[in-house]
C-alpha cells in the first residue's frame, strides 16, 4: 500500500530528500552536499551530475527506513533562475549556470537599450538583471555559440532531475518559468515580444505545466540507481520559492509568509500580479497558471546575523569550537548568545542597525548602500549590538511588508526558516511587523513539504492545494506582538527608514575610502 510521498529539495549548497505521510509528518530524511564552483568575473556554476548523485544517495538512505513500495509519488523543488543546457539525448552541454552567476552583467545596458526596463517589469513582473536566465542565455549565445546551437532545451535544476527520473525531457512549471525574464506574467506563457526582440528560439524552451502534473513513471535505470520502484509517478514539481509558499501554508488569496534564513523575503499570495509603480517587489507564479506570489527579498538577513555573531561573540564561538566553558559545545553556541540577548530591552538601548552588508534588494534596489550601527555609545554592549542586528533585519522585513499591504491589510504572517529557532527573534519580528506570527514546529521542512503537496495531488490524496493544507497536521507556535515592543519599534522603524533617505547619496563616496586590495 502506498503510504508516503517523497520530496527532493535541491538547495544552493545541499540537497535534502524527505518522506512525508499524508498529514505532513516527516517519516525519514537524508541530506547530501555538493560544490559550487566560483570563478572570477561573477561566474557561479554547478555540475548537474552532482545533483543527480545527491538524489541517488539520499533516496537510498531514506529507503533504508521506508519501503520503496510505500512511495505513492515523487516531486522535486529546487533553486531557481539558472540555466541547464541539454542536448536532445539529455546530455548536459555546459555546467549549470546558477542564479548567483553575474557574468552577463556587462550586457544589461544593451538589453535595456533594446527594451526599456520599465516595460520589462510591466510584462514580466520582475526587475531584470544578470541573475535572470534571459541574460544568461544571451551570454551563452555570444560566448558559447556552439552550446547554444546544440541545446535542445534550456532547463531549470528540478527539470533536469525529473528528466533523470523519468526519461521525459522538456517540461517545466509556472513558477520556474515566471523567473526567467522570458515569461508574460499576465498571460502565463512565454512572451512573444521578448522572444522576438532577443531572437530566443521558442522550441528551445520547455513546455509549461502545473506543478502537480504527471511527468511519468520512474525508469528502470533510475529505479536501479535510487532504489525506488520503477513506474512510481513523478510530478513536474516547482521552484523552491513556490514550494516554500505552499509548505508555509500560503495557499489562499491574501495568505502571507516570511522566510528568514541566510537571505529573507516576505511573500503574499494573490490572484493577480502586482505591478508596483516603484518596482519595489516582484512577482512569481505559484504552482498553477494565474496563481501568484508577490514578494520582496532582502540581500542579507541570517547572513548579517551570522556576521555579527562571528564579530561580536568571539568568546562564545571559541568555546563552541573547543567544547570548553560553561556553555561549551557547538550545539549550545546560539543558546548561550540567546540567553544574553533576551536581557536586552526593546530598541537595544537606542541602537539602530542597517543590514545592508551586500547592498539591498527590496524595497531599495540599491547596490551601493551599506550597513551601519547608528546611535552607538560607550555604554553599549556587544549583546546590545547583536540584538540591534535582529531588530534591523526585522525592520527590513517590515519595509517589504508595508509594500505588500498597500493592496489590502495582512492579519498575520506565517514565518519559516532557521532564524525562527530563536525565541528572542520571534518576539522581535512579531513586534516589528506589529502582527501575530505563526511558526510551524518543522520550520525547516517547508520547501520539501510544498513539493510533497504537488505529489499528493497527483496521487489523488488531495483535491487541490487548499485541501492539502487543510489536511496537514501543523504544530504552530503563535507569537503575539508585545505592546511595549510594538510602541518602541514604531519609533525605531521611523528612524531606520529616515536614515537611508538621509545617507543614500553618501554611499558612493565611501567607495573612495577603501584601500585597493
Amino acid at each position: 500500500m502506498s503510504e508516503y510521498l517523497m520530496a527532493h529539495d535541491l538547495g544552493t549548497s545541499s540537497h535534502k530528500c524527505s518522506v512525508f505521510d499524508g498529514e505532513g509528518n516527516v517519516v525519514a530524511s537524508a541530506s547530501a552536499v555538493y560544490p559550487t564552483h566560483l570563478w572570477s568575473g561573477g561566474e557561479a556554476e554547478q555540475d548537474p551530475v552532482d545533483w543527480w548523485n545527491a538524489v541517488i544517495r539520499t533516496s537510498r538512505q531514506v529507503l533504508e527506513k521506508v519501503d520503496a513500495g510505500a512511495i505513492a509519488a515523487v516531486a522535486f523543488g529546487a533553486h531557481m533562475m539558472g540555466v541547464v543546457a541539454v542536448g536532445r539525448d539529455g546530455r548536459v552541454l555546459h555546467p549549470a549556470i546558477i542564479h548567483a552567476d553575474t557574468r552577463s552583467a556587462f550586457m544589461e545596458t544593451d538589453v535595456f537599450r533594446r527594451m526599456d526596463e520599465h516595460r520589462f517589469y510591466a510584462m514580466t513582473g520582475n526587475r531584470l538583471d544578470s541573475h535572470y536566465p534571459l541574460l544568461k542565455l544571451l551570454w551563452l549565445r555570444e560566448q558559447r555559440p556552439e552550446v547554444f546551437r546544440e541545446t535542445a532545451y534550456f532547463l531549470q535544476a528540478k527539470d533536469y532531475l525529473t528528466y533523470r527520473m523519468t526519461g521525459r525531457l522538456g517540461l517545466t512549471d509556472y513558477s520556474d518559468a515566471s523567473l526567467t525574464g522570458l515569461f508574460d506574467v499576465r498571460e502565463c506563457r512565454w512572451s512573444d515580444d521578448i522572444l522576438d526582440e532577443f531572437a530566443i528560439p521558442r522550441d528551445k524552451l520547455p513546455k509549461i505545466e502545473p506543478s502537480s502534473a504527471l511527468v511519468g513513471g520512474i525508469t528502470a535505470e533510475a529505479a536501479a540507481a535510487t532504489g525506488l520502484n520503477a513506474g512510481t509517478p513523478v510530478v513536474v514539481g516547482g521552484g523552491d520559492g513556490s514550494c516554500a509558499a505552499l509548505g508555509a501554508g500560503a495557499v489562499r488569496e491574501g495568505d502571507a509568509y516570511v522566510y528568514l534564513g541566510t537571505t529573507a523575503w516576505v511573500s503574499r499570495t494573490t490572484a493577480e500580479p502586482f505591478i508596483d509603480a516603484g518596482r519595489r517587489v516582484f512577482n512569481m507564479c505559484g504552482p498553477e497558471a494565474r496563481t501568484y506570489n508577490v514578494l520582496g527579498t532582502m540581500q542579507t538577513a541570517g547572513a548579517a546575523y551570522d556576521w555579527a555573531v562571528r564579530t561580536y561573540a568571539a568568546k562564545e564561538l571559541a568555546d563552541a569550537d573547543t567544547g570548553s566553558g560553561e556553555n561549551g559545545g557547538a550545539g549550545s553556541l546560539y543558546a548561550a548568545i540567546e540567553n544574553e540577548i533576551r536581557k536586552v530591552p526593546w530598541g537595544s538601548n537606542g541602537l539602530i542597525f542597517h543590514p545592508y552588508l551586500m547592498g539591498e534588494r527590496s524595497p531599495l534596489w540599491d547596490k551601493s548602500v551599506r550597513g551601519l550601527f547608528f546611535g552607538l555609545e560607550i555604554g553599549h554592549s556587544r549583546f546590545d549590538m547583536l540584538h540591534a542586528v535582529m531588530e534591523g533585519i526585522s525592520y527590513g522585513l517590515r519595509s517589504i511588508a508595508d509594500v505588500l499591504e498597500q493592496t489590502a491589510p495582512i492579519d498575520r504572517y506565517m514565518v519559516i526558516g532557521g532564524g525562527m529557532r530563536s525565541a528572542a527573534w520571534r518576539s522581535v519580528l512579531s513586534a516589528a511587523l506589529a502582527k501575530p506570527i505563526a511558526v510551524p514546529a518543522q520550520t525547516g521542512e517547508a520547501t520539501s513539504l510544498g513539493a510533497a503537496m504537488s505529489a499528493g495531488i497527483a496521487a489523488g490524496w488531495y483535491a487541490d492545494y487548499a485541501d492539502a493544507a487543510s489536511k496537514l497536521r501543523r504544530e504552530m507556535r503563535v507569537v503575539l506582538p508585545d505592546a511595549e515592543g510594538r510602541a518602541v519599534y514604531a519609533e525605531g522603524y521611523r528612524v531606520f527608514r529616515s536614515l537611508y533617505g538621509r545617507l543614500k547619496d553618501e554611499y558612493e563616496r565611501l567607495e573612495r575610502l577603501k584601500r585597493p586590495i
